[in-house]
């Protein structure tokens, strides 16, 4: 059996657009990993800084994401969605609001969840799984063990678990606590070697011996981005972040190839637009007046029109533009591993060649935001050559 291959996407994925989607399906990876559902201390679902279910409606926010998804599930993509992460106080809030028992009708948990879900099949798509990321109070198996059984009465066939601890013992306790729902209600452990968790690299056999019978996938993560892809930086007023490059009097050429345009905005000055940009975005221009091409397109003072890719300026004396770029580091992965490119994710992942049932990278958006800095040899342009060489190195490795 091939192994499998498995991304975590985050607001890479959220603002970047038809052109993501395009990346991902050309990447082809088998799963997706929707990074990081937050659950506030009344129950809304909150994909990273933007609230998607909030008292049993949801919120569809400035992206489709039902219908993105549903492309990529259409694909033959696996799609699960990752809830929790380090600094957080998701579990612990999902333990509050659960209040020691499984949820049903009626509980905000339940409630929320179901919704979410009935949102991504509207669209035609689903949620395979939820991926379990406790990092807040991974010692608690009964939150684990409740949630689980709150989802597969939502309708979840699956669940996975993403541990940051070395201990196996009460992820253990959670997957046994949750057999009633079958064998492979718990069917993969997304287990983090890297970070706070780098010397899992050494303790797979481990998890592999304690978890019989469930798909171990490692991950690794790429170079991230250093000081940062961040468009503004506090104390308030924001100020461009030390990754942000001015380049004066142009727009995006007119006649130039538009297909990686994302979205306009308006913003009363260029410190609200850094403010607002996302990560996704690669440059953007901001008109200090109107702005009319040739084309019929038209633009306001206080526009900024956002794009990934690699820019090609045109004059225009009523506009600035402003790009990221920024060194790119190995900030995640453990010693010895010296670099995050692909070939040496392919070097680590070799050693676990036999042993595991597939691996995952760590994270889209660090693709992105390195190939903004040069990093691995990639091209801004082809994002999504970079995206399968992550890929690759995990099949070559492990097949």
């Amino acid at each position: 059996m091939a192994a499998s291959t498995r991304i975590y996407i985050s607001d890479a994925f959220a603002f970047g657009g038809q052109p993501a989607v395009r990346d991902l399906l050309k990447a082809g990876y088998n799963t997706l990993i929707v990074w990081s559902i937050h659950v506030h201390e009344q129950g809304d679902l909150i994909w990273n800084d933007t609230t998607i279910v909030s008292n049993r409606v949801y919120k569809p926010g400035p992206f489709d994401l039902p219908n993105r998804l549903a492309q990529l599930r259409k694909a033959g993509a696996e799609i699960i969605f990752s809830v929790g992460a380090g600094e957080n106080f998701d579990f612990t809030n999902i333990r509050n609001l659960l209040g020691g028992k499984p949820g049903g009708p009626g509980n905000i948990i339940y409630d929320n969840f179901l919704v979410l879900k009935n949102e991504m099949v509207k669209a035609g798509g689903d949620i395979d799984a939820i991926d379990f990321d406790n990092e807040d109070i991974q010692d608690d198996s009964d939150v684990m063990i409740n949630f689980g059984l709150t989802l597969a009465k939502a309708g979840y066939k699956h669940v996975t678990f993403c541990p940051s601890s070395y201990s196996t013992a009460s992820w253990v306790a959670a997957w046994k606590g949750l057999a009633s729902l079958g064998s492979q209600f718990v069917n993969a452990i997304h287990l983090q070697c890297y970070s706070g968790a780098g010397g899992n690299i050494s303790r797979v056999p481990v998890w592999i011996n304690d978890f019989k019978g469930v798909a171990i996938i490692p991950g690794l993560a790429t170079n991230q981005a250093q000081p940062g892809p961040w468009w503004a930086r506090d104390p308030s007023p924001p100020h461009p972040g030390e990754s942000v490059h001015k380049v004066p009097n142009v727009a995006m050429f007119e006649g130039a190839n538009w297909e990686n345009f994302l979205y306009k905005q308006n913003f009363p000055t260029i410190d609200a637009a850094l403010e607002a940009a996302k990560t996704a975005a690669s440059f953007f221009f901001y008109c200090r007046g109107p702005l009319d091409f040739h084309d019929g397109r038209k633009f306001q003072t206080g526009d900024a029109v956002f794009f990934t890719g690699v820019p090609w300026w045109g004059s225009a004396q009523q506009c600035d533009a402003y790009y990221l770029g920024q060194p790119w580091t190995n900030i995640y992965n453990p010693y010895p591993m010296q670099n995050g490119c692909p070939a040496d994710l392919q070097a680590q992942f070799k050693t676990w060649a036999g042993k595991v049932q597939g691996g995952f990278i760590w994270l889209y958006d660090s693709i992105i935001s390195g190939l903004l800095a040069g990093g691995c040899g990639g091209q801004m342009d082809k994002p999504a050559a970079t995206a399968l060489a992550y890929r690759q190195a995990i099949t070559n490795a492990l097949g």
